[in-house]
């Protein structure tokens, strides 16, 4: 008789205790799921990489540089086809009106060799949905030259000439066009063909003038 009143006051306690702890469980797990501000803090990192933005190291030959050097590009904002690249580079060659350029007449005849650093600069902008992209860029390069000049004239030719050396300030326009491949990080890849925009009598390049490019580099956030 005894143990059956105990049995009978007892498990009523017992279920509704457990009944209580079950309840308890389901709450807290559903609130652990549903609730936003437990998501891991690499989700948060992950959505902050995605809106950075991405900047470019390279080295470049041609173009721009007028020689071989070194650059660095990115867009003005994460979503942004607008952008801009620096560089610094190291460029010499020769020019003379023999050819392209000039009014050879056959009795006087220019030929200038020069060598000097260069400060490519350039607004650019990029066009396609994928890493694969067609670009077009302006911009200026400012450069320092050494320049050696001669002038000849006379039949032969040779028979007079003039020579001198300096150092002076030039400056180029320049109107860049062609590909990219710009992934979210990894390998850079640019090349196209650059305009150059100058006058002999303030660069070694007398009106315009295509010079090839191409630049290899990487792509980080």
């Amino acid at each position: 008789m005894l143990r059956h009143l105990l049995i009978s006051t007892m498990l009523p306690l017992i279920i509704g205790s457990a009944s209580i702890k079950a309840a308890d469980f389901c709450t807290a797990t559903e609130s652990e799921v549903v609730n936003p501000s437990r998501l891991p803090d690499s989700a948060a990192v992950n959505n902050k990489s995605d809106n950075s933005i991405s900047r470019n190291v390279f080295i470049e030959y041609g173009g721009p540089s007028l020689g071989i050097g070194i650059g660095y590009d990115q867009r003005f904002k994460p979503t942004s086809a607008f952008g801009f690249s620096a560089g610094l580079s190291f460029t010499c060659g020769s020019w003379d009106n023999s050819g392209w350029f000039g009014a050879y007449d056959g009795d006087s005849y220019t030929n200038v060799e020069f060598k000097g650093v260069t400060i490519p600069l350039e607004i650019n902008a990029i066009f396609g949905k994928r890493a694969s992209k067609f670009e077009l860029g302006i911009g200026a390069t400012p450069c320092i030259l050494h320049r050696h000049e001669v002038n000849y004239w006379g039949c032969p030719l040779d028979n007079s000439k003039t020579e001198k050396d300096g150092s002076r300030i030039n400056i180029f326009g320049t109107i860049n066009i062609g590909y990219r491949l710009q992934r979210k990080s990894g390998f850079f890849l640019r090349a196209g063909m650059t305009v150059l925009i100058g006058d002999i009598d303030f660069s070694p390049i007398d009106g315009l003038f295509p010079i090839p490019n191409i630049s290899l580099g990487y792509t980080i956030r």
